[in-house]
């Protein structure tokens, strides 16, 4: 059961990740990943998820809630390099770079 469970979470973040396509890009817009890591529990290993610059982080907390529908029992909040990360300003306002790490907190444990 768990080996079932943990394949088909695989499956999803697969076919997830190809569900994600960036089909246009504007001047000054950046295609980037991101990588999401929960602390306090072990939900999420490491997510990658792709995105552009200007994209608001709120846009890809929804395709993590929708990945990961668990975390949406719990209140959240975000950091990248132990700085809180702001949900409804872009990547650039947040100072979000290609291949950070952004780790995930549970709040109301």
């Amino acid at each position: 059961m768990i080996i079932q469970d943990y394949q088909s979470r695989l499956n999803n973040q697969f076919s997830n990740h190809y569900n994600n396509t960036i089909t246009s890009i504007k001047p000054g817009e950046i295609i980037m990943t991101v990588n999401f890591v929960s602390m306090g529990i072990n939900d999420i290993g490491h997510y990658s998820l792709p995105c552009k610059n200007t994209d608001l982080f709120v846009r890809l907390e929804e395709k993590l809630n929708n990945d990961y529908p668990q975390l949406k029992n719990h209140e959240t909040y975000f950091e990248v390099q132990t700085r809180r990360i702001k949900r409804f300003k872009t990547l650039d306002e947040n100072n979000i770079k290609s291949n950070d790490i952004i780790n995930i907190f549970i709040a109301d444990a």
